[in-house]
């Protein structure tokens, strides 16, 4: 009975381990997501001095980063 409770126990441990390193990732990809929308919208508002409008342009730029980093999510 001893045997089969550590070999219980191990395998919990290792589950735990795949869980956390899971989550680990997955907030990792996260971060690289939110970090490109970031650089996209540093690129964006680069742009905008040409255009007509810079203030509209600058918030456009805003938007589309919100709604980039909410798909990160």
């Amino acid at each position: 009975m001893n045997r089969f409770k550590a070999m219980a126990a191990i395998a919990a441990l290792w589950v735990m381990a795949a869980a956390g390193t899971a989550v680990w990732a997955q907030g990792a990809d996260q971060d690289l997501c939110v970090d490109a929308c970031e650089q996209a919208k540093a690129r964006c508002v680069a742009t905008c001095g040409a255009h007509d409008n810079p203030v509209e342009c600058e918030e456009s730029c805003q938007e589309t980063a919100q709604a980039c980093t909410r798909q990160c999510r």
